[in-house]
Formats: structure tokens, C-alpha cells, sequence
């Protein structure tokens, strides 16, 4: 019914993605199809789903109001990934 219309509409879906993706496309998080609203969607050009490794991440692009964003850190060995993530937290905490 949604994907026909081109609406994703997740299911069990844990509450912090949810509020996640709330910031990233704008809408509102609803608990069932009788309460959706036109009001309640969100946005984004593109969703799609790539496994990385063993785990399976979905991308989202093209938001128009973005409110949070993920950086996906990955390296060789757990020293270069902590390495990392230390010098993107110090690059963040700069701006």
C-alpha cells in the first residue's frame, strides 16, 4: 500500500532510529496507520539498505532540512577506529 504510493513505512523499528530519522526527514513518528496524517511525512530522495561487513545500515539522502546526520567510522583494526572517532569528536567539538 505505502511502498506503492513511494512511502517507506517501518515497522518495530528501535525509538532512537525513529527519533533519528524524524530529524533527518522532518515528519512526525506515528503508531498506527489510522493516526497518519499527510502532515506526519517526511522526506528524502533516496533510501537504500548496504551491508557493511556482518552489519546491514540504511543510508538516507537527499532530506530537505536535515536536523542529524551519522558518521560512519570504519578502519582496519580497533586502535585506527578509536584513533578516528577521537579525532572526529575533537573535529566537532572545534566547529
Amino acid at each position: 500500500m505505502f511502498a506503492n504510493a513511494g512511502i517507506l513505512a517501518l515497522r518495530r523499528a528501535k525509538r532512537r532510529n525513529m527519533e533519528r530519522i524524524v530529524l533527518a526527514c522532518g515528519g512526525t513518528a506515528v503508531n498506527s496507520v489510522e493516526e497518519l496524517t499527510e502532515a506526519d511525512l517526511g522526506y528524502a530522495d533516496l533510501v537504500e539498505e548496504h551491508v557493511l561487513g556482518e552489519e546491514k545500515y540504511t543510508f538516507i539522502s537527499g532530506v530537505k532540512n536535515p536536523r542529524s546526520c551519522t558518521i560512519l567510522i570504519r578502519g582496519p583494526n580497533e586502535h585506527t577506529i578509536s584513533m578516528l572517532k577521537e579525532a572526529t569528536r575533537d573535529g566537532l567539538r572545534a566547529v
